[in-house]
């Protein structure tokens, strides 16, 4: 028994290949980060959240589906594999204003978190969260912004991939 749970670890079981790679130390924040990013893999599991990557394109004119399908992931498993979360609370845009959770620049794999921030809105409505999460993994697909603006972005995520759990 032993030998074949070893074996599955090895070879990277379903649980252990797809934990959402987040570097956050704040224990609570690095928990809403997590949650978030499973539910936000769970909205993406739906055909009709998936049509975001056709929506959208990156800086080239390329559909966000085309850079999704190079990546050789499924749109839940590339968020989970390919994305890191990071705290980013010392930085000048977690600083500036009251506005922004999270933060990457198009085509980077890395996702700043504004953790105290994020985390607030994730106690407030975790549907929020779900959808800062995929936002910015759309610009790590190569999405830039304005055009289309931020709110543009958000307000297409929430039409593709609801409100619904």
């Amino acid at each position: 028994m032993w030998a074949w749970v070893a074996m599955i670890w090895l070879l990277g079981g379903a649980e252990q290949m797809s934990a959402p790679r987040v570097h956050i130390s704040d224990g609570f924040g690095h928990r809403t980060v997590v949650e978030a990013i499973q539910g936000a893999r769970r909205r993406l599991d739906r055909p009709e959240c998936q049509k975001l990557f056709t929506d959208f394109r990156d800086e080239n004119g390329r559909p966000l589906a085309d850079n999704l399908l190079a990546s050789t992931f499924t749109a839940p498993d590339y968020l989970a594999r390919q994305i890191l979360f990071v705290a980013a609370d010392d930085g000048p845009q977690c600083r500036r204003d009251g506005v922004v959770a999270a933060f990457t620049a198009p085509g980077y794999q890395v996702v700043h978190v504004c953790t105290a921030r994020f985390a607030s809105r994730f106690v407030r409505d975790p549907v929020v969260a779900e959808v800062i999460v995929i936002h910015e993994m759309l610009h790590t697909l190569g999405l830039g912004e304005n055009p289309p603006s931020s709110s543009a972005i958000t307000g297409q995520v929430v039409k593709r991939c609801g409100r619904e759990s």
